[in-house]
C-alpha cells in the first residue's frame, strides 16, 4: 500500500509540474525570456553508455539556462530519489551555424569542497567538446567530448592504480541521425578511461554506446504536449545493456 501511494503521490507530482510548465509556456508566448527551465525524470541515469549512479534508480535531472545570441550559460543536474547521488554541472556553449562549442565543469563525487580546484584534490572534470548539427534535408549529428583537466586521471599500469600526476584525457565521440521520432546513435572511445568498462580496463578504440532513443508525446491540452523518450542502449566493450524511460517537464 506504501508502494502505490507513493507512486501515486509521483504521479500527481508529474502532472502537477506539467500544469505549471503550461502555465510558463503560455506566458513565454507573451513576453518571450531568454532564462529556461526544465526538468527531466528518468527511470535511470545512464550517460554516454555508463550507469552513473551506483544502483539503477529514478532521477531528477533539472537544468537552468540563459541565452543570448548563440550564446548559452548553464547549469545541469541530477539526484537520485534515495537522496544518494547529486550531480551540478556548469557549463558554456557558443553555436556558430551548426556548429556548437561547449566547455562544461563536472562535479559528481563531492569528496572535497566544492570550490577546491586543486589539481590532485579536485573532485571537478573539465571537458572540452565540439558538435555538429547537419541540415533538416540530412539530420546527422556528430560529437568529439574530451575531458582536459581534472579529476579525470590515467591508470597506471606499474602503480596498479590511478596516477594523480597524469590526465586521462578520455574522450568520447558520438555518430547520431535524426529520423522523425527516433534517432539512431553510435559512440566510441579511442582508448582507455572514463567510458567503456572504466579506468584500467580495456584498452585502445572500442564502442562503448550503441542504441537508438525514440520519443513521443502525450497531449495534455490542445496548447500542450508532455515529451516522452525512451533510450535502448548497448555497451559492448562492457558488455552491458540499459534502457531508460524519460518524462520532459
Amino acid at each position: 500500500m506504501r508502494n502505490k501511494s507513493t507512486l501515486r503521490k509521483l504521479f500527481l507530482g508529474i502532472i502537477g509540474c506539467s500544469m505549471i510548465s503550461v502555465s510558463a509556456k503560455a506566458q513565454d508566448a507573451v513576453a518571450p525570456s531568454p532564462f529556461k527551465v526544465t526538468a527531466d525524470i528518468v527511470s535511470s541515469y545512464v550517460w554516454r553508455g555508463v550507469l552513473s549512479t551506483a544502483t539503477p534508480t529514478p532521477n531528477i535531472q533539472p537544468t537552468i539556462s540563459y541565452t543570448k545570441g548563440g550564446l548559452e550559460l548553464g547549469a545541469w543536474g541530477s539526484s537520485d530519489f534515495n537522496g544518494g547521488y547529486k550531480e551540478v554541472d556548469l557549463y558554456a556553449s557558443y553555436t556558430v551555424k551548426q556548429l556548437k562549442f561547449t566547455v562544461t565543469d563536472y562535479d559528481w563525487n563531492f569528496k572535497t569542497r566544492y570550490f577546491n580546484y586543486k589539481k590532485k584534490e579536485t573532485d571537478h572534470i573539465l571537458e572540452g567538446s565540439i558538435a555538429y548539427s547537419g541540415p533538416e534535408a540530412f539530420p546527422i549529428s556528430i560529437a568529439a567530448n574530451v575531458m582536459f583537466a581534472g579529476a579525470d586521471k590515467k591508470y597506471d599500469t606499474n602503480l596498479n592504480a590511478i596516477n594523480p600526476d597524469k590526465q586521462a584525457y578520455s574522450t568520447y565521440i558520438e555518430l547520431g541521425y535524426a529520423f522523425k521520432n527516433f534517432s539512431p546513435f553510435l559512440g566510441i572511445t579511442p582508448s582507455d578511461g572514463y567510458y567503456g568498462d572504466g579506468y584500467g580496463g580495456v584498452r585502445g578504440l572500442g564502442v562503448v554506446n550503441l542504441g537508438i532513443n525514440v520519443t513521443k508525446s502525450l497531449k495534455i491540452t490542445n496548447d500542450y504536449s508532455l515529451p516522452l523518450k525512451a533510450t535502448l542502449g548497448f555497451n559492448p566493450q562492457k558488455q552491458d545493456v540499459y534502457l531508460v524511460f524519460g518524462i520532459t517537464l
